[in-house]
């Protein structure tokens, strides 16, 4: 394992640490050799394997738990995940359980995760288009990145989540990655608020908010269907390693997937006899991205909004539709305001079934 002191009877000669472990058909290790007096501590007998080295007893990993919305395909119970760093890198369990015992294997962790924090703060952007005036810039422990072109990006290359101020989850794609000093990094060129993380977006990120990078080393925690967003204790393990494990890490994962997401495109116009059509565009989490199909199909068992008209941030009227769109009646416009408007503040969202509250989208309708 990483951290262990070896010698061989025959090869060369010294004592050699290891600094990296990869498992496939046959163990690759990566070994440094240790200077003469530079490490006390001696070779143990028969194979090699120095069980009592202390650089091989620590176990301190850095693990993350992350709620994302729908970012790629998969399950919607997928999305809820765990990424994991230590130094040295050992193989990690993820186990859990509704108490403090009694845990049970999740999940195995088999490679690090780059993680890493935002070294400056990351201000709202822009969504639907690549975003060139902002950049993240941030400190890795372990890993690097690289640029891909604009074609890669658009078809999943590239993927971070970074927590915002909010706490939820933005899911930023980049093109540009360039390392402008030892282990710190400035992404460019940025797809924001990805897979409906809008609201991530507009709360921005503070310096110091975890970034994860999206790829194979952040696997599902492993959620049945009827586990999403019920609290569960976590704990991490090294496997095959006789270490306290870290945690309890509490975690209420998989609902953020389940989410209904904001609708798009709010309009509104008056018309003859002065009532207001108020209309939007619904979306959808689940196969929504194919250009030719007429219609994406509905996430929901049936389509439902909540509209709200708003008055200096306050709740006027609320209303339920099962189409995306309303007629607020000359009448109900009198009623709410005495008489027409010029301008109209509403609030619209799609309601589901597990999660009931979809995430809003708010817009001041040009009457």
């Amino acid at each position: 394992m990483p951290g262990d002191v070896l010698a061989f009877a025959e090869g060369p000669d010294g004592r050699f640490v290891i600094s990296e472990c990869e498992d496939g058909p046959a163990r690759r290790l990566t070994l440094s050799e240790l200077a003469d007096g530079g490490f006390s501590v001696p070779v143990a007998a028969g194979p090699g394997r120095d069980v009592s080295n202390p650089a091989s007893d620590g176990f301190a990993p850095a693990v993350e738990f992350l709620d994302p919305p729908r970012y790629a395909a998969g399950h919607d119970e997928d999305f809820a995940r765990v990424a994991a760093f230590a130094r040295p890198w050992r193989r990690i369990a993820i186990s859990s359980s509704v108490e403090n015992e009694g845990y049970a294997l999740r999940v195995v962790l088999d490679r690090p995760a780059t993680l890493g924090r935002l070294a400056e703060a990351l201000e709202a952007g822009v969504t639907g288009r690549f975003d060139g005036a902002h950049a993240i810039t941030l400190d890795l422990a372990y890993g690097s990145f690289a640029s891909a072109s604009t074609l890669a990006v658009l078809n999943g290359a590239n993927r971070l989540a970074v927590r915002s101020a909010s706490g939820v989850w933005e899911v930023i794609a980049f093109a540009g990655a360039e390392e402008i000093a030892s282990g710190r990094w400035r992404l460019t060129r940025l797809l924001r608020g990805l897979g409906g993380s809008e609201d991530a977006m507009v709360a921005g990120a503070p310096a110091g908010a975890r970034v994860v990078a999206l790829d194979a080393a952040v696997p599902p925690v492993g959620l049945a269907s009827d586990e999403a967003g019920r609290p569960l204790n976590y704990i991490a393990e090294a496997v095959g390693m006789a270490a306290a494990p870290a945690g309890p890490f509490s975690f209420a994962g998989g609902r953020r997937a389940l989410t209904p997401l904001a609708p798009v495109h709010l309009a509104g116009r008056r018309l003859v006899g002065g009532n207001i059509e108020i209309t939007w565009v619904r979306r959808g989490r689940i196969d929504a991205d194919d250009w030719e199909a007429a219609e994406i199909p509905l996430d929901e068992a049936e389509e439902r909004y909540r509209l709200e008209i708003l008055a200096g941030g306050a709740v006027r009227r609320t209303v339920e539709t099962a189409a995306p769109r309303h007629t607020y009646t000359a009448a109900d416009e009198a009623a709410d305001f005495g008489g027409p408007v010029e301008s109209l503040a509403v609030r619209v969202r799609q309601l589901g079934r597990r999660v009931v509250d979809g995430i809003a989208a708010e817009a001041v309708l040009l009457l």
